[in-house]
């Protein structure tokens, strides 16, 4: 058990500022102000807390039904002294903080405090743990914990088929052996409470999501069974299994966000609610009879918790606050649903007491810091979660392209946010270098990517916060006015968006439904038309838009990766796959005609599909993996001769690195995202 300490000096600032928050303007209301006054000179100026104790408890008896804010103000500095007399009055302070919960829920802010210090006191059971369970190269956090906490279902990113770890031996097994094609790949998955299945959802080569389930009982792959997919349905996600295993708790995008069951017997849905809403966490209770859920509210900036009674009598929005709230999951009695939530500027996690579908009582705060990713909770009583660990940072230095090597050490401009900025581009009149900075600490859908514009003079930022699910490489316009990026709206609408530079306005220039094939957009030189990918695999095609008249047309079929306009706007480069598995990088007239081939691959060596062009457009940056198991970043000429190996301090994809209009310096993101699984044991109270 750890005690916060009250050093001498500190606690006389502590006290002078309580004491002014609490009794500013005691006078003017009235007598229990002024017992609350009295109470602190005895405490703070006196030194007496026993003194004080005693009347803070004459003030609760006196006040408590006619002046709850003072009750409560004097119930939570009792407590206060309670902590300052000692370890032996540690349970003393712990009742006073516990009452001020349950006794005067409807003071907000004491009843805060009150919650901070009793996470800071420890929990009356010292066996409360948060430990690492799963870490290393592998691990993956877009499943779930099996209910005796044995599996966790996951992805296997290196094939992208579904795979499970193993906690009591840490193996790992793939599940499915399905993938054909690039595009096709599993993401969400739900174990049954039975644990002998697993519900994921696919994209197929027809760029549409489906439900398939999987036997875990069955030796090496299981071919899934097919439940349910639909032609309307732009995206599905399975969350949660029922109890009795007849139903799937899942989210869809049809008509704006839904929530709805889908039948494990005849994949035959049914919609719970469907308000355009985005659904992120959902948990069926114990008995089976209610969901919870979190939803987006207030123009998708806000999450709230509600419960669904799934007789359909009804919903109950249990946790409504300003901020990001979570659903975590349920205790497995059911007396509790638990939450994440950012009410006190970091995300931690509270539970709710319920019966019936509807709070019984205030939240109580759990855990002061929590990873918002819940991949379940086991009959146990053990919370899992998935963690994003994140180095990620804009690098800037100074390159010699001769000699291919760095000037001087690479420094990171931006020093706020550090391990969320990435995808960094120079405004085209070389005075500002954008990037992408992830904001949303809940790490949920919603407006928390910002668009960070920084002054290369004064080193001052703004931020721009498009009304977009998300951002993905955003370029410069030539004149430096606004972005043209792939991003996806909050109406569904996923393709091609432009974002003015000033006031970070989004408007769509190509789009679709979410799984619209719509991607990489990049400027032409003058900045009258764009060009991007549409479709995918064989049915690839790279798209020249004249943003004027609003027309297309098609220049070439076939797999492009991602384009690559040279600055004399007459060419475009790719990269391609040969008929011998091979791999090069073209150089393609626009006006048409033969391609250059400028680097092939041999063996198993392999060039990553994104290029990035000098400003003089003499040279092309590739990545290229080497057979060993590595890579090297490759300068190569245009013009014809030996690329050239750059430095191996720039350690990132060709995408993420951009060159200054000067020809000298470079911008990349640099650093690494893992992913960890952790729980939280014997948190819960004995029953």
């Amino acid at each position: 058990m750890r005690i916060t300490s009250y050093r001498p000096i500190m606690a006389a600032v502590l006290a002078g500022v309580l004491w002014a928050v609490s009794f500013a303007g005691a006078q003017r209301l009235g007598s229990p102000d002024v017992a609350l006054e009295a109470a602190a000179k005895k405490e703070m100026v006196d030194g007496d807390l026993k003194g004080a104790i005693e009347l803070y408890e004459k003030i609760i008896a006196q006040y408590g039904a006619t002046d709850r804010a003072a009750a409560a103000r004097a119930l939570l500095r009792m407590g206060q002294c309670y902590e300052r007399l000692g370890v032996k009055e540690v349970a003393e302070a712990r009742k006073a903080y516990q009452r001020v919960v349950r006794e005067f829920s409807d003071q907000k802010d004491v009843v805060a405090t009150a919650q901070v210090r009793l996470v800071a006191l420890g929990s009356e059971r010292s066996s409360i743990t948060y430990r690492q369970a799963w870490a290393g190269p592998k691990v993956d956090t877009s499943g779930a914990i099996s209910p005796d906490g044995r599996y966790l279902s996951y992805v296997d990113r290196d094939t992208w088929d579904l795979a499970l770890h193993d906690f009591s031996t840490g193996s790992n097994r793939r599940l499915t052996n399905t993938r054909q094609r690039w595009e096709e790949f599993a993401e969400a998955s739900a174990i049954s409470r039975d644990g002998k299945q697993v519900v994921y959802n696919w994209r197929n080569a027809d760029h549409r999501w489906v439900l398939r389930i999987v036997n875990l009982e069955t030796a090496g792959f299981t071919q899934p069974r097919d439940l349910f997919g639909s032609e309307d349905v732009d995206w599905i996600e399975p969350h949660d299994w029922s109890p009795d295993g007849k139903w799937i708790a899942v989210g869809l995008g049809r008509k704006g966000g839904q929530v709805g069951l889908v039948a494990t017997q005849d994949g035959s849905l049914r919609v719970l609610k469907s308000d355009g809403s985005d659904p992120h966490g959902m948990s069926f209770s114990p008995d089976g009879k209610y969901l919870g859920v979190d939803l987006s509210i207030r123009e998708n900036t806000e999450r709230d918790v509600s419960v669904l009674a799934l007789d359909g009598s009804g919903e109950t929005k249990v946790i409504v606050n300003p901020g990001q709230d979570i659903l975590m999951g349920w205790s497995p009695d059911g007396k509790r649903l638990l939450f994440a939530s950012d009410r006190t500027g970091s995300m931690a996690l509270w539970a709710l007491p319920v019966a019936d579908g509807k709070p019984t009582g205030p939240p109580e705060l759990i855990r002061s810091e929590i990873a918002p990713r819940s991949l379940g909770v086991t009959t146990s009583g053990a919370l899992y979660v998935g963690a994003t660990l994140s180095t990620r940072n804009i690098q800037v230095a100074s390159l010699d392209f001769d000699t291919g090597k760095l000037v001087a050490p690479p420094v990171s401009p931006p020093q706020s946010f550090i391990g969320s900025n990435t995808q960094p581009d120079w405004s085209p009149d070389g005075k500002y270098l954008a990037y992408v900075s992830k904001r949303n600490s809940a790490n949920t859908t919603g407006p928390g990517e910002v668009l960070v514009i920084r002054s290369v003079e004064t080193g001052k930022t703004r931020d721009l916060r498009p009304n977009l699910r998300f951002v993905f490489l955003p370029r410069w316009a030539p004149d430096s006015r606004s972005f043209v990026t792939q991003g996806g709206d909050f109406q569904d609408r996923w393709g091609i968006y432009r974002i003015d530079a000033t006031t970070g306005e989004a408007s769509p220039i190509v789009t679709g439904p979410t799984n619209s094939p719509f991607r990489f957009p990049q400027w032409s030189p003058d900045g009258k038309k764009i060009y991007y990918v549409r479709g995918s695999s064989e049915e690839m095609a790279l798209v020249e838009r004249d943003l004027a008249a609003g027309s297309e047309r098609e220049l070439v079929r076939g797999w492009v990766g991602i384009p690559c306009v040279l600055p004399d706007g007459r060419h475009v480069a790719w990269t391609s796959f040969g008929p011998d598995k091979s791999e090069a990088v073209l150089l393609v007239p626009l006006a048409g005609g033969e391609p250059l081939e400028l680097l092939r691959t041999k063996g198993s060596e392999s060039v990553t599909m994104a290029l990035t062009s000098t400003p003089d457009g003499r040279g092309l940056l590739v990545q290229k993996r080497l057979s060993s198991g590595g890579s090297e970043l490759l300068l190569v000429p245009v013009g014809g001769g030996q690329p050239r190996k750059l430095d191996d301090r720039i350690n990132s994809l060709p995408a993420q690195i951009r060159i200054h209009p000067d020809g000298r310096q470079i911008a990349w993101a640099a650093g690494e995202s893992k992913q960890e699984v952790w729980v939280l044991e014997n948190f819960l109270p004995a029953k």
